[in-house]
């Protein structure tokens, strides 16, 4: 059976490595080949409606959604890029109308957060766990307190058989 030094170890190696491969496959860009359509209705879905709010202009049906998802349709087949797309609507309308938080400066605290809660979580439960007492309380009592715990019980017994503690009055 393992020491619990070295289960502390082991789940504290575990714990990181699992944190660092969660954080990798969520920055690793995965990006497949995709039509000029599907990029089209995948940028409509993270650009806000001016109008609507916090509504993409994918699900909105207001006639300035209308007018970006067209937009968007055109800029995408003249080849611009998808950071170009969302800076030129963040540019034209402001920041907030970026749905999807960027990977950068303060905002990588929305993307990283999640993975730092979980892994402090986990690090304080393996932490409270590995200093529970494993061995049930198996130390010896000296013979002092082995004469005191006697004593205490024969106290406690002679007040429980006359009837003195039983109401605390």
């Amino acid at each position: 059976m393992l020491k619990s030094n070295t289960l502390r170890v082991f789940s504290w190696i575990l714990l990181t490595g699992t944190f660092i491969t969660a954080l990798a496959i969520g920055v690793i860009d995965r990006s497949d080949v995709q039509t000029s359509a599907d990029r089209a209705a995948d940028l409509a879905a993270t650009i806000a409606c001016p109008q609507c709010s916090g509504q993409p202009v994918s699900e909105s049906n207001a006639p300035i959604a209308e007018v970006i998802r067209a937009e968007i349709k055109n800029q995408v087949d003249n080849g611009l890029t998808d950071g170009e797309i969302r800076s030129f609507y963040r540019s034209k309308y402001g920041d907030w109308v970026d749905l999807n938080p960027r990977n950068d400066g303060i905002e990588a605290l929305v993307w990283v957060s999640p993975f730092l809660i979980a892994g402090i979580a986990a690090g304080g439960m393996a932490l409270a766990f590995s200093r529970r007492d494993n061995d049930g309380g198996s130390e010896e009592l000296t013979e002092d307190a082995k004469k005191i715990v006697e004593r205490l019980r024969s106290e406690y017994e002679i007040d429980q058989s006359s009837g003195s503690g039983n109401d605390g009055e």
